[in-house]
């Protein structure tokens, strides 16, 4: 399983891995925004009529947008851009516009029944909606699929059949909150948008983060309806 912009994702660890470097998760410093799109045609007659057709069905856009980002996080999303080689694969992003701050998160059987009062995102239904979800503290995550949904009451969140991430139960309940996970693809020629702005002299305390800082933004797709 493959999250954006950290990578390959494995058991109890927050760390993804791309050709063997290790990433840690990192928000768009600027925004991150989401756009249901429903693909309609609509034709006007002379009488005022409409004739209107669903051409597909809807699915969502995901926009990251970045300013004055570190040389070594962008060589972080060139990176993974590299791997998925643009829009040909498939991937996991998180929707950060999307997130709430549950009420409560407590364990059921080893899920997490997370309890928010808007549960209209999420699905239980493979390939529909947000089929998974994605809980982080700002340092420690754990996603996974979603079991179950009592409608504006809660999720349950089955975080221990990949065990992904390394978020501990009293951290999650303390700062956790609960965001979708989508599976989408990159837009074509998707670092397209980003620019170099200020450059940072690289002398021995900075040499991860020394060259051209970046601005610019980066949209995904979902790969199922929403």
């Amino acid at each position: 399983m493959k999250i954006f912009p950290i990578g390959t994702v494995s058991n109890g660890s927050s760390s993804g891995t791309i050709d063997g470097i290790s990433y840690s998760m990192f928000e768009p410093n600027v925004t991150c925004h989401s756009n249901k799109v429903h693909t309609i045609l609509v034709t006007q007659f002379e009488n005022q009529s409409l004739l209107t057709r669903k051409k597909a069905l809807p699915f969502l856009t995901i926009t990251y947008e970045y300013a004055d980002i570190f040389n070594r996080e962008y060589r972080q999303i060139e990176h993974f851009v590299d791997d998925v080689e643009d829009a040909l694969s498939s991937f996991f992003v998180v929707d950060f516009s999307k997130g709430l701050t549950p009420s409560s998160i407590t364990l059921s059987s080893g899920d997490w029944v997370v309890a928010i009062d808007n549960t209209r995102l999420y699905s239980s239904t493979a390939n529909q909606k947000a089929n998974r979800a994605f809980i982080w503290d700002g340092i420690n995550w754990k996603e996974g699929q979603i079991a179950s949904v009592s409608t504006n009451t809660s999720i349950t969140v089955d975080i221990d059949a990949n065990n992904y991430g390394a978020l501990s139960l009293a951290d999650a309940q303390t700062n956790g909150m609960v965001y979708p996970l989508y599976e989408v693809y990159l837009t074509q020629n998707a670092l397209q948008n980003f620019k170099s702005t200020k450059f940072i002299h690289a002398d021995i305390n900075n040499s991860e983060d020394g060259g051209y800082m970046k601005t610019g933004k980066i949209t995904f797709v979902t790969k199922y309806k929403v």
